[in-house]
């Protein structure tokens, strides 16, 4: 009988848990073994909790941990791992912000829009129609009960990261993605990541980037647990 991985996404977001559902099904897994991806919101109404690190890894781990924790008190196989994602927008112009605070630039339970708003006021307080930007992503992976994990840090934490370069601009294009996609642009302004199709993002993208890192490390990982 093949052994069943379970990998639980913490992430109540149904974009991202999409990206990395798709992603982490190419992996190629060790005989014997079948993969069980699925996002926490199995286990009901996600905890909060305080980002309060400086750095897309750090806030990453303390979502990890949090959600390890969390998934232990309502009974999650202790050996599952717990996938956490943080990922956010750095500005140029604006010294890096949004940065690690991009999914409350406008403030607390700020919407896309809102952000999205508040991205294009700061540029245009500056008389700036664009700048240079990047994406960045980290992925945080632990055991549920923090056991041994290949290569993993003193936290029991093992840290991927990805970065994809963009153009920040007060004009949007697109429909697609979400976050501050449509005010992204690539190619020479060919093109925004709102416009682009779900898989070609996740090639080109930070998250992208970031689950070439876990796909090629997860077989090991998955062969020592």
């Amino acid at each position: 009988m093949p052994r069943t991985q379970r990998l639980v996404i913490a992430s109540g977001n149904r974009h991202k848990v999409t990206e990395l559902q798709r992603a982490i099904a190419e992996v190629v897994l060790p005989e014997g073994v079948a993969l069980e991806v699925v996002s926490a919101t199995v286990h009901g109404a996600l905890p909060t909790i305080i980002e309060d690190r400086e750095t897309f890894a750090g806030n990453a781990t303390v979502k990890a941990l949090g959600f390890a924790g969390w998934l232990r008190e309502r009974g999650e196989d202790p050996s599952a791992l717990v996938l956490a994602d943080d990922s956010g927008l750095c500005v140029a112009a604006l010294d890096g912000r949004p940065g690690i605070y991009s999914a409350r630039f406008a403030g607390e339970n700020a919407a896309d829009s809102d952000n999205n708003r508040a991205l294009v006021s700061a540029l245009r307080a500056l008389n700036l129609e664009a700048s240079p930007a990047h994406y960045v992503c980290a992925l945080a992976l632990a055991r549920v009960d923090l056991g041994p994990l290949a290569e993993a840090d003193g936290e029991g934490v093992r840290i991927f990261t990805g970065r994809w370069d963009v153009e920040a601009r007060v004009v949007a294009r697109g429909e697609g993605g979400f976050g501050y996609d449509p005010y992204m642009w690539l190619d020479g302004r060919a093109q925004t990541v709102a416009e682009l199709g779900p898989d070609v993002k996740s090639a080109r993208s930070h998250r992208g980037a970031a689950m070439v890192e876990l796909q090629a490390a997860l077989p090991r990982i998955i062969a020592g647990l």
